[in-house]
């Protein structure tokens, strides 16, 4: 499974779900449908995708839309930030701000992170290898530039459009 591949299970997922538990539904029905092999793959290109949406712009964009932001929800909301799908996610990460065109967001979709492990895990009779889901064995990715997610001032420049929707502290 290619990356495009990927984006196909996922995008068909977004496009026949009303909503982030529908799509839950819809994606793991997809999802079942896999071999072990497959089940691996994708969730390798999940991995990836996370890693390179690990950043402190998405961060703060997080941080504004969920009214704070922990480690865990930083990773439950790139778990979301995928599930919306190839257009939306490549948007965010060009620009975050791009994110308050979303019409209600949940802003976090933990369930998202397990689907593929479980099924794996139900095929097999086996966890997947550790080794596929923590960074490919490398350290986290470089965030980039931190700042005071606490500030307004600064959350308002660096996020104008997701600030007027979502306030400041």
């Amino acid at each position: 499974m290619d990356r495009d591949a990927f984006w196909n299970i996922v995008d068909d997922a977004r496009s026949a779900a009303a909503d982030d538990e529908e799509f839950l539904e819809v994606i793991g029905a997809r999802l079942r449908t896999l071999k072990p092999q497959e089940l691996l793959e994708f969730e390798r290109h999940f991995v990836e995708l996370r890693a390179e949406s690990y950043s402190w712009d998405l961060w703060g964009a997080a941080y504004l839309m969920n009214g704070g932001c922990s480690d865990d929800g930083f990773s439950d909301f790139r778990a979301w930030l995928v599930a919306q799908g190839r257009e939306v996610f490549e948007n965010a990460l060009e620009d975050p701000d791009t994110l308050a065109a979303l019409t209600n967001p949940e802003g976090s979709l933990e369930e998202f992170l397990y689907i593929a492990w479980q099924l794996y895990e139900e095929q097999t009779g086996e966890e997947l290898p550790e080794s596929l889901v923590i960074f490919q064995g490398k350290g986290p990715p470089d965030l980039g530039e931190r700042w005071d997610f606490d500030d307004d001032a600064q959350m308002k420049r660096g996020y104008p459009k997701l600030f007027a929707k979502y306030g400041g502290s």
